[in-house]
């Protein structure tokens, strides 16, 4: 009788061990389900994953990689037209602080007549750029990126930034960020550009 209860006993404990590991086993193989789908979200919810190799920015010296986008109540705008002439190309977002506080500042140089044009690459609905372009006089061209497909091509996500890309469609200079370095990079490029203007031939005796 003894033996017979004690294998029994046993036998409870290998059902109840088996039960045991089989729920384990469910269990992580529910959770690495989990994990997967949750990986798979981020992948399609988060378009700055990809980037990890280049959020610093594209290096002077670099093309200036070409575009072509809606602008903010006109046509399409790209890159392209620029060539041959000097542009500063800004990154900016309608939700953003410090754009608010840059975007003033660029249009009073562009009515002082700034050493170049200004080509600002936008986020957000055409409304609340309307909004902002109305509320700080803006003149000069804003165009729409649909998320961040062209802050993608210039290695950086982030407002504002801002790049200086010469006549040769070169980028000039490395990427300036924030309101005073952008405003800091303007100034110091126009005195250079100031000092390298061609001087006037001295007709011959």
């Amino acid at each position: 009788m003894t033996l017979a209860v004690a294998g029994a006993a046993f036998l409870a404990l290998l059902i109840c061990a088996g039960w045991l590991i089989f729920q384990l086993l469910a269990q992580n193989g529910r959770m690495l389900e989990r994990i997967d789908r949750l990986e798979q979200a981020v992948d399609g919810l988060d378009p700055l994953k990809k980037s990890r190799l280049v959020r610093d920015g594209l290096k002077a010296g670099t093309v200036a990689p070409d575009f072509q986008l809606p602008r903010v109540g006109g046509t399409e705008v790209s890159l392209a037209q620029y060539k041959g002439r000097r542009v500063l190309l800004v990154f900016s977002d309608p939700k953003c602080g410090p754009c608010d506080e840059l975007a003033p500042k660029l249009q009073q140089l562009r009515v002082q007549g700034a050493a170049c044009d200004i080509l600002m690459v936008s986020r957000g609905g055409v409304d609340a750029n309307l909004h902002k372009m109305a509320e700080h006089g803006i003149t000069f061209p804003v165009t729409l990126q649909e998320h961040w497909e062209i802050s993608r091509l210039y290695g950086m996500f982030a407002t504002p930034i801002a790049y200086l890309i010469d006549e040769e469609g070169i980028i000039a200079a490395p990427v300036a960020v924030g309101p005073d370095r952008i405003l800091a990079l303007l100034e110091q490029r126009a005195v250079v550009w100031h000092s390298f203007k061609p001087r006037p031939r001295q007709a011959r005796a």
